[in-house]
């Protein structure tokens, strides 16, 4: 049997909150809110998201900001 760890696109709260620089229980809520995408596996209810889906996440977040185009003389 192999040791090495598979690679999967799925991500634990931990794993999200740690890509996200938030912490797990914040991704927790967020799922359960339903603002980020998620899925409940198991009989102990454990939050799974994918790398995607918290991207699609932040992307709903981002506001754009404008940048002057003066310089500054100094």
């Amino acid at each position: 049997m192999d040791d090495q760890p598979k690679h999967t696109p799925w991500m634990t709260t931990a794993e999200a909150g740690a890509y996200l620089h938030r912490g797990r229980r914040f991704v927790r809520r967020e799922i359960q809110s339903g603002r980020l995408r998620g899925a409940v596996v198991g009989g102990r209810k454990e939050y799974l998201t994918r790398r995607d889906w918290c991207d699609q996440w932040v992307e709903t977040l981002v506001m754009p900001v404008a940048m002057s185009t003066r310089r500054r003389v100094g």
